[in-house]
This record gives C-alpha cells, sequence and structure tokens, in this order.
C-alpha cells in the first residue's frame, strides 16, 4: 500500500470552503501514518474579502492561536508546522515577510488561484476560459513567485489547464516555464491529490493533476512533492495510488523524505 509520511497542505473551515475541527485534521493526519504535518490555510489578506475562498482577515488570529496549540499539544506525537497557502502579488511582498520574520508562521506554499488587475484586485484563474494571455499572466506570477524566495513549493502548479478544453502549444510552452523555473530555484512542484476528485467522465475542462504536465516535469527532473490539499479530515483517506503511478509512468524526482 502506498503511503506518505509527510503534508504540507491542508485547510480549515476558515476559508469558508472546507469544514471539521482543526484537530480532527491532526488526528486523521496521525492515523495514517503522517509524521511531518502541516497547516496552510488559505492566506487571510489585509484588504481583500473573498468569501468562500479564503478566510476574512479578521480570523487570522484564531488560526494561528488554534494551530499553534495544536502544534504544542501534539508535539510529541506528530511535528506541526503552521503556515498559509498564498498567491504571489508585489501588494502582500511585505505582509508575508512579516509572517514569516515574527515566527507568526514557519512557512507559505504558492498556490496561485488568482491573477492579478491593474490595482492588484484578484482575479479567479478557473473563470478564464481559452485565454492565452491570461495563462501567460499566470505563469508570470508564479515564476515570479518562485523567485521570491518566500515559499517552499508550488501547490498544483498545473492548475492554469483548467482555462482549457484541449492542451494546446502554449499549454506546453508554460509548463516548460514553470519547470524550467523551478528547476532553477530549486522549488518543488505538489501533484495536488484533492484534485483527483475531477477525474471523471464528461469534465468540460482539462482537469489537474494534469498527465501532460508531469511527463515535462519528469523531462525537467523538477523536484516533486505531493498535498492532501485536505478540505475535510475525512480527506486523508482518499486514494492516493494514482501519484505514485504518475511518479514511476513519468520517473518524477519525488522527495520521498520532505522536510519543511
Amino acid at each position: 500500500m502506498n503511503k506518505l509520511d509527510y503534508c504540507y497542505h491542508t485547510h480549515t473551515y476558515r476559508c469558508g470552503h472546507a469544514s471539521g475541527e482543526d484537530e480532527d485534521y491532526v488526528k486523521s493526519a496521525i492515523k495514517i501514518g503522517i509524521k511531518r504535518f502541516g497547516f496552510s490555510d488559505h492566506a487571510m489578506l489585509p484588504g481583500i474579502k473573498q468569501v468562500h475562498s479564503r478566510g476574512d482577515y479578521s480570523l487570522l488570529d484564531d488560526y494561528l492561536a488554534s494551530t499553534h496549540h495544536l502544534k504544542e499539544k501534539y508535539k510529541d506525537t506528530i511535528a506541526i508546522k503552521v503556515g498559509l497557502e498564498a498567491e504571489y502579488s508585489e501588494r502582500f511582498i511585505d505582509y508575508y515577510k512579516d509572517l514569516l520574520s515574527s515566527k507568526a508562521i514557519d512557512f507559505l506554499i504558492l498556490g496561485q488561484h488568482f491573477n492579478f488587475d491593474k490595482s492588484d484586485n484578484p482575479k479567479y484563474i478557473k473563470n478564464f476560459r481559452d485565454d492565452i494571455e491570461e495563462l501567460y499572466s499566470y505563469a508570470d506570477y508564479l515564476i515570479r513567485g518562485m523567485r521570491s524566495g518566500l515559499f517552499k513549493y508550488v501547490a498544483h502548479p498545473d492548475l492554469f489547464v483548467t482555462m482549457f478544453k484541449k492542451w494546446n502549444k502554449d499549454c506546453e510552452i508554460v509548463s516548460k516555464m514553470i519547470c524550467e523555473e523551478a528547476v532553477k530555484n530549486h522549488i518543488p512542484l505538489e501533484i495536488n491529490i484533492h484534485a483527483k476528485k475531477y477525474w471523471k467522465d464528461g469534465y468540460e475542462r482539462l482537469i489537474y493533476p494534469c498527465e501532460e504536465f508531469w511527463k515535462i516535469a519528469g523531462e525537467y527532473q523538477v523536484e516533486v512533492v505531493a498535498g492532501y490539499d485536505a478540505h475535510h479530515p475525512s480527506e486523508f483517506d482518499n486514494d492516493i495510488d494514482f501519484v505514485f503511478e504518475l511518479i514511476e509512468k513519468y520517473q518524477l524526482n519525488h522527495l520521498e523524505d520532505y522536510t519543511i
């Protein structure tokens, strides 16, 4: 039976589209043998309200208090880190740096769900349809994020495929851009476990994890991790065999003993 002993991609109910108590996520992770665990809810951003996408900024203190409490409570059973999944944006660089330098959080992962307009207001990637300009904008934000040194790894780097019905030359170019930058900056890319629920007949867009993307990742020998991206404690019971099938099929450089 395939298993992972780490997971640093875990949400909480505060984001508005996850559920379950914080402690139950920890208990579920322990139950399946996770040894290194990270909370990484969608970053609460000052001045930004995105109901059902991320928690309000007013929830940050409660999130930090709860997760740090669990970090201490379970320290003899599981190594817990407290982090956030965040988008790269010039507007929030100082905010991210302050969170890290103050030790409020241990880490950030780069999950670029949004591009930003000229006023730095977020625009949801999945709302774009066959938009090549926004595809390259996504790549630009992701690359700048990787170069920033703020993020430990890139969550679901192949999220952009949901913009399209069919794989195309631009998808290939962007995939190569992302993988090349990941290698240059020694930053791992994540195979996203949560997204496998979209693997079903009749889904109208391309889906991720996307085999075409991971084939390219194998060619570049980019470092690869996996993330449950759990939105409910029960999701730690999700089947992960497909992750190891991708790793074997494309000879991916999987970091089996990954530690933040």
